[in-house]
């Protein structure tokens, strides 16, 4: 084991000289220690332990369409690294994240407040930003130095550390927290997608103007999205300067039949959740896949 960990330091200790830190993909040359494999080998290691720690939800009419919307825009990135994994949390509040190498997960709360599929499109735009840009290893990178990187890299390629505390992902120092520029980096490429999927832009910036109305009437319910985000006000700046880059296709998307069935299937979700009724239908989900728990 300890030769295992010293050939891993050799390694990370070899790409800061050798490679420079640099990034692959969008972000070259911004500082990062770890290579697209393990992007993606860290993010399933996160997605395991998110699956654990928090109430994933099993409706599967549900979590088809979200990760339709999801696949549909991914298939539009002319620099796609990563298989791409949509899951939605039962949870209300109003948030989504990225872990590293594509997994993304969506809460029922931001579900059950977007009005058009377009607002939701942005949303998945904006987290898949932060996968193509690869800002969570950029920041575990950043965070508390070198030796919080190694640390938390060598759990998740298998050099001991099985469990590790939620506020690594959620924390100020933690996976999750991004800068400014990244947010606005990941707010951009949401546009993007959004032209590239041929959604309307209109609706690139309406979700934003949502949470600065939530921010004003429930700052509880924003904690911990404004724990990861930037400023609303320069978001919505952004958004609308950034659709008028490009021109609209043809028909642009607002909504689909399916988004109107979604928000139904919805009516059916409080904004509270009982554990042992995620369990059933947990139990209810492996039965009809023949799988084991």
């Amino acid at each position: 084991m300890k030769k295992q960990f010293l050939s891993f330091f050799g390694f990370l200790f070899l790409s800061i000289f050798i490679f420079g830190c640099g990034g692959e993909g969008r972000n070259k040359g911004d500082v990062n220690i770890y290579s697209v494999n393990q992007d993606a080998k860290l993010g399933a290691h996160w997605a395991a332990q998110v699956q654990q720690m928090m109430p994933i939800l099993f409706d599967e009419k549900l979590m088809d369409y979200v990760n339709g919307i999801g696949q549909k825009l991914i298939t539009t990135f002319p620099d796609r690294m990563f298989d791409y994994h949509f899951k939605i949390v039962k949870d209300p509040q109003i948030n989504a994240f990225a872990l590293p190498g594509g997994y993304i997960f969506v809460n029922l709360g931001l579900l059950q407040v977007v009005d058009e599929e377009a607002e939701l499109a942005m949303v998945l735009g904006h987290e898949s930003g932060h996968v193509v840009f690869r800002h969570g290893t950029e920041q575990l990178t950043k965070a508390q130095g070198f030796s919080c990187c190694l640390a938390i890299g060598a759990a998740a390629v298998g050099l001991g550390q099985t469990e590790v505390d939620v506020i690594n992902l959620f924390g100020e120092t933690g996976l999750l927290f991004y800068g400014r520029k990244a947010e606005l980096e990941a707010d951009r490429f949401g546009v993007e997608a959004l032209y590239n999927a041929n959604y309307d832009f209109s609706f690139a910036h309406t979700f934003f103007e949502k949470l600065l109305k939530i921010e004003k009437r429930q700052p509880t319910l924003m904690e911990k999205l404004l724990s990861t985000h930037h400023p609303t006000k320069d978001r919505i700046a952004q958004a609308i300067a950034e659709t008028k880059k490009y021109t609209q296709k043809p028909n642009p998307v607002k909504s689909t039949p399916s988004f109107h069935e979604m928000k139904k299937i919805l009516e059916k979700y409080p904004n509270k959740y009982k554990v042992s009724e995620l369990k059933k239908q947990y139990r209810a989900y492996l039965a009809r896949h023949e799988m084991n728990e």
